[in-house]
C-alpha cells in the first residue's frame, strides 16, 4: 500500500517495527497509528515507502480507542491518588508539628495556622471525590490524626454546601484545625489507651473541651474559633456536654464540626468495635437528626451533600457487589439506583441489599 501523505497513514495498523536510521524503535508492529505516531514519523523523516500497513475494521478502530481512554483515565486517577497522599501527608506534617509547638510552648501558633497549615488544609478539601479521600485516610495508622484530618475535610465540604462566603470558609477551616486541641493537655496514657474508658476516665477525657476552649482564649484565636473547642459535643436537644447548651445557644461553626467528627468517628473502626458501614453511619446521624440531636438544617444539608457527592462513585453492596451509583432517589436518598456491570440495581426495591461501603 503506498502513501503520498504521513496524514494518510492516521487509522492504519503497522504490519512492522518501524524505525529510524539508526535503528531506534519508533513504533511497534500491530501498533494502530494516529496522529502523535504519524507526527513523529514526520519529523524523523521515515520514507512513505519503506512503512508498511494495513487496513483497519470499525470494530478495532473503536476498541482501541476506549482502550486509550480507559488508560488515559487510570494514569489520571493515579495522579490524583498520588496529590491526594502528598497533601495528606502534608497535613499530617503540619498538624503534629503545631501539636508539639503547643505542648512546648503552651499557645497555639496563630500566625503560622492561617498562612501555611489553611491554605493546605482548603486545598487537600478540593481535591475531587470526598470519598476516595476518606478511603485514603483509612490507611493511617494514628487514629487522632485520622479523626482530625477526616474532620477538617468534611468541615470544609459543609461549609461549601452551606453557601458559606470565603472569609467563614477560612475561619471554619481554621476551628475544624482546633477543635480538638485540649487532647494535648490530657495524659498520654488516655490518649493511648485502645480499650473503653472506665467512667472515671471518661470524665477525664471530657474535660478536653475546656482545656481547649482556654488555650486558645489565651492564644488570641476569633472567638468562634476557641467556642468550637469548647462546644463540638454539645447536642440540639442539651444532652452534649459540657455545658448542656440547646439550638441557639450553640455556635453553627461547633454544629458543623459536630456533625462531621461524628460520621468520621463512626466509619473508623476502633480497638474495640469495627467501622460502621456508610449506609450504617448515615441512618444513625439520620436518627440524631429525627431525635433532635443535630441541626435538623445542618444535618439535612450534610446527608443530601453527602449523598450527592455519590453520584458516579463505585460503591460495594453487602452482597459484595460492585457498581456505581448512577441516580440518587429523592424520596429515599441512602438508597439509590446502582449500575453494576450492564444490570441495574434499584436499591429502594431490593430492601435486602445496601450500600456496603463508598469506595470512590
Amino acid at each position: 500500500m503506498n502513501f503520498v501523505r504521513y496524514e494518510d497513514l492516521v487509522g492504519k495498523r503497522a504490519l512492522e517495527h518501524i524505525v529510524d536510521a539508526r535503528g531506534v524503535l519508533l513504533v511497534s508492529a500491530g501498533t494502530i497509528l494516529n496522529e502523535h505516531h504519524v507526527e513523529k514519523l514526520k519529523n524523523f523523516e521515515i520514507d512513505l515507502a519503506d512503512i508498511r500497513v494495513a487496513d483497519v475494521t470499525p470494530e478495532e478502530l473503536q476498541d482501541e480507542k476506549e482502550q486509550e481512554h480507559s488508560a488515559d483515565i487510570a494514569g489520571e486517577e493515579a495522579q490524583a491518588a498520588a496529590e491526594r497522599k502528598a497533601l495528606i501527608s502534608q497535613t499530617l506534617h503540619l498538624l503534629t508539628g503545631m501539636d508539639r509547638f503547643i505542648q512546648k510552648n503552651g499557645a497555639v501558633p496563630v500566625a503560622e495556622l492561617e498562612t501555611q497549615v489553611v491554605p493546605v488544609i482548603r486545598q487537600l478539601a478540593g481535591k475531587g471525590n470526598i470519598f476516595r479521600l476518606l478511603a485514603d485516610l483509612k490507611t493511617m495508622s494514628d487514629y487522632r490524626y485520622k479523626q482530625s484530618i477526616g474532620v477538617l475535610v468534611l468541615s470544609a465540604k459543609l461549609g461549601r454546601w452551606l453557601g458559606l462566603g470565603e472569609q467563614e470558609l477560612s475561619l471554619l477551616t481554621t476551628a475544624a484545625c482546633l477543635y480538638d486541641i485540649g487532647y494535648v493537655k490530657l495524659p498520654s496514657y488516655l490518649l493511648n489507651k485502645p480499650e473503653r474508658f472506665a467512667p472515671n476516665e471518661y470524665e477525664i477525657m471530657k474535660q478536653h473541651t475546656r482545656m481547649g476552649y482556654e488555650l486558645l482564649k489565651d492564644s488570641g484565636v476569633e472567638h468562634r474559633v476557641a467556642l468550637a473547642a469548647l462546644q463540638h459535643h454539645e447536642r440540639e436537644d442539651g444532652s452534649g456536654y459540657p455545658d448542656g447548651l440547646k439550638g441557639h445557644e450553640v455556635d453553627e461553626f461547633s454544629k458543623m464540626i459536630a456533625i462531621a467528627d461524628v460520621y468520621t468517628a463512626l466509619t473508623s473502626a476502633r480497638p474495640y468495635r469495627p467501622a460502621f458501614r456508610f449506609f450504617e453511619a448515615v441512618q444513625e446521624i439520620h436518627q440524631g437528626i429525627m431525635e433532635g440531636k443535630f441541626d435538623a438544617r445542618i444535618g439535612q444539608i450534610f446527608l443530601k451533600g453527602l449523598m450527592e457527592a455519590q453520584i458516579g462513585s463505585e460503591v460495594l453492596l453487602t452482597d459484595g457487589t460492585r457498581g456505581k451509583i448512577l441516580l440518587i432517589n429523592p424520596n429515599y436518598p441512602t438508597r439509590p439506583m446502582v449500575m453494576a456491570g450492564n444490570h441495574l440495581i434499584d436499591l429502594s426495591k431490593e430492601t435486602n441489599l445496601q450500600i456496603s461501603e463508598v469506595i470512590g
